[in-house]
């Protein structure tokens, strides 16, 4: 076995290989496709003309002091001014002044003269509206800043090289213009929008002061602050006491609950834990043990009359009543414990409730008391920065202080176009292309539901598989060999599943076997043949070929289709010897299909049959039977019945893995002695590469061990 990724490689290059044509054929095509669409085009040539936008302000939106130092512009206004130069405003505005509409070079098509001619024929070309221009404008101008520098490029693709160089600088010169109609906007609107907004935020202000002092006035606030955070302590100390009460009640609560169950049982009471550890009990208990260990021992030396023994058992029942009389003022004080501690529980809840009532109250006044200041104190400070904007405005009177804009180098007219590149985009198209190709391949490959693969393979468990055959290589001439192969790989893997049959079953190897498939054109005939033969090289052999339907065998060894044969010998029109052929270069004998009868089932099913089978193994030591396809007719389930083994052969680039999982349910149905599955026509499998020292390569054949099915 090799390793997982080898396989895996080979499973993906091979197809490749061997589809090879095909693959440089279509990308050649395409290749070719594209070469031709690119000869169509007109050469676009761009032209660049290069701006600084300085970093200065506007003056009407810095302090003093920002405005003579030249702070920098922010990287959102410098952005702006780069959207500003792609606007639909800018582009009309050079389109008007250009006169674009009335240039065919402006919008002319992408084809060369050539194909434009061609569309002239349809008619005149009327210009493109407004909104068209502004589009193809658009979609041809380029901005694009230069990283770390106040520097942007301005680019214009054209298929008129004198176009891109004007337009390039118009744009240019068009945003020079508009940023003096900006400041010039500025200075008479600044001032008086700042007098209105004070005017308005004055009038908020006082608002909101006024709304504040009267919730003050209303609720009695003073210190809302402090009383929230007194209340909050409070609610603290409130909850820390009410976890302590509950617990101490849950305790006690057990303890009652149990000397409530054994009210009436005063030794029961004695024996609960609570009462039994108590320090008084345990004491009385031991002065108990120590009277009735003196009982026991007074017991002995003197009668029950005694005046002894009657003295220290009045000492021991009086003690035991003190005994009881103990448990029973614990059971007592617990009960008091438990009742009491149940009123600190409830008075606690209701101390709490009212905290908790005081603190949401307390808390809605202070959030409303909060946003109220807060409006307030918002108001107060856009009102001072307004009246700083305002004297700082009136100080600076005419000062410019805009974006310092000025042409860096102006574009000039392109020598060369800049596309298309055809050399780059033939070689990314052949290169897409192959690629494409070949992983569309490989997907076929990978996804086809068959058995080409050896991933497939393993994954196959209906059946054992006892070997892979290659691709016959048909010879180029017709000799001796008539339908026999002369590709020495697929002889050898032939001779492969020879010894596999010999030595796949533990019992003796089948004597009569049978060959089918689940379709048509799998090979099972070219299979049947040759596997007669090999086995005939060792013993023995007759092939039998039993499709009456669709024979092959006859055609494939240009024998004449007429001849006598199975159906013949069935029929009683011939005798064996007229209908048998002997292969005289090996022992083989072949016994083709004869005259096709109108229902071949009924031939296959006579008792002649199975008794000719029985007949020919007196005489031959092997015995073939190739049969039509299971999913064809049932002529295979019948001959299944009378033969000791089943070959099953399957195309492995097409037949359908259902197809042969279906057909060899029927096959299992009838308790057909199925030996396994035989791959043919593989392309994609090679397992046999450890046979290179063995033969030479052109005898190198593909084989694979039989697998125990599950």
């Amino acid at each position: 076995m090799y390793p997982n990724d080898e396989v895996a490689l080979k499973e993906v290059l091979t197809p490749l290989w061997t589809r090879r044509w095909k693959i440089i054929f279509f990308t050649l095509v395409i290749t070719f496709i594209v070469a031709f669409y690119l000869s169509l085009l007109k050469p676009a040539y761009r032209a660049t003309a290069i701006l600084q936008i300085g970093s200065n302000k506007p003056a009407n939106t810095l302090s003093i002091n920002d405005a003579f130092n030249e702070s920098s512009a922010s990287k959102e206004q410098i952005q702006t001014q780069f959207e500003l130069l792609r606007s639909r405003k800018f582009a009309e505005r050079v389109i008007k002044q250009l006169t674009l509409l009335e240039q065919p070079e402006f919008y002319s098509g992408k084809y060369n003269d050539k194909i434009a001619g061609l569309a002239k024929f349809g008619g005149k070309k009327s210009p493109p509206s407004m909104t068209e221009a502004v589009a193809r404008f658009q979609q041809q101008l380029t901005i694009a800043p230069i990283a770390g520098t106040e520097l942007v490029k301005i680019s214009f693709a054209s298929y008129s090289a004198r176009l891109s160089q004007q337009i390039a600088n118009q744009v240019g010169i068009t945003y020079l213009e508009y940023q003096d109609e900006i400041h010039s906007a500025s200075k008479e609107t600044t001032s008086q929008w700042l007098i209105d907004q004070l005017t308005e935020l004055e009038k908020k202000l006082q608002l909101s002061e006024l709304s504040l002092q009267a919730y003050r006035e209303e609720e009695g606030i003073v210190d809302i602050h402090g009383v929230v955070g007194l209340v909050g302590a409070e609610l603290t100390e409130l909850t820390s006491e009410l976890l302590r009460t509950e617990k101490l009640a849950d305790d006690l609560a057990i303890a009652y609950q149990s000397m409530k169950k054994y009210a009436d049982d005063v030794r029961q009471l004695s024996e609960l834990q609570g009462i039994k550890n108590d320090a008084s009990i345990r004491q009385l208990r031991q002065n108990e043990e120590k009277i009735a260990r003196k009982v026991s021992e007074l017991s002995q030396r003197y009668g029950p009359k005694h005046p002894k023994i009657i003295a220290i058992n009045a000492e021991l029942s009086a003690l035991q009543n003190r005994i009881n009389q103990q448990v029973l003022d614990i059971v007592t004080s617990t009960e008091k414990a438990y009742m009491g501690a149940l009123e600190r529980v409830n008075g606690t809840k209701q101390r709490l409730a009212l905290a908790k009532q005081n603190y949401l109250r307390l808390s809605r006044l202070q959030n409303k008391f909060s946003q109220l200041s807060r409006e307030v104190e918002t108001n107060q400070e856009l009102y001072n920065n307004y009246l700083v904007r305002l004297k700082e405005a009136d100080a600076m009177g005419n000062y410019k202080a805009n974006f310092y804009v000025r042409f860096i180098d102006k574009a000039v007219v392109p020598k060369s176009p800049f596309a298309p590149n055809k050399v780059m985009i033939v070689t990314i198209s052949f290169a897409f292309a192959l690629m494409f190709i070949s992983i569309i391949i490989i997907m076929r490959e990978l996804l086809v539901d068959t058995l080409n693969s050896r991933r497939k393979l393993d994954n196959f468990n209906e059946a054992d598989i006892l070997a892979v055959l290659p691709k016959i290589k048909r010879p180029n001439t017709e000799q001796d060999t008539g339908a026999y192969s002369t590709d020495s790989r697929f002889t050898e893997a032939i001779r492969t599943l020879r010894t596999a049959l010999l030595f796949h079953r533990e019992k003796t190897p089948p004597k009569v076997m049978a060959i089918t498939s689940s379709v048509p054109n799998e090979g099972k005939s070219t299979v049947a043949l040759h596997l007669a033969r090999s086995f005939s090289e060792m013993e023995k052999v007759l092939l039998i070929e039993a499709d009456m339907r669709h024979p092959t065998i006859a055609k494939n060894m240009n024998l004449d289709p007429h001849r006598p044969g199975l159906s013949n010998l069935l029929a009683k029109t011939h005798q064996i010897n007229e209908c048998i052929i002997r292969d005289k270069s090996v022992k083989l004998d072949i016994l083709t299909s004869g005259i096709s009868p109108a229902n071949p089932l009924a031939f296959l099913s006579m008792k002649r049959f199975n008794m000719l089978i029985n007949v020919f193994g007196n005489f031959y030591d092997r015995i073939i039977i190739e049969t039509p396809p299971v999913h064809a007719v049932s002529d295979a389930v019948i001959i299944s019945k009378l033969v000791d083994s089943v070959l099953y052969i399957v195309h492995g680039n097409k037949t359908k893995r259902e197809q042969i999982s279906s057909g060899l349910r029927l096959l299992q149905q009838v308790n057909a002695p199925v030996d396994g599955v035989v791959i043919n026509h593989s392309e994609s499998i090679d397992t046999g590469k450890y046979q290179s020292k063995y033969y030479r390569p052109d005898n190198n054949i593909i084989k694979l061990a039989a697998r125990k099915r599950g």
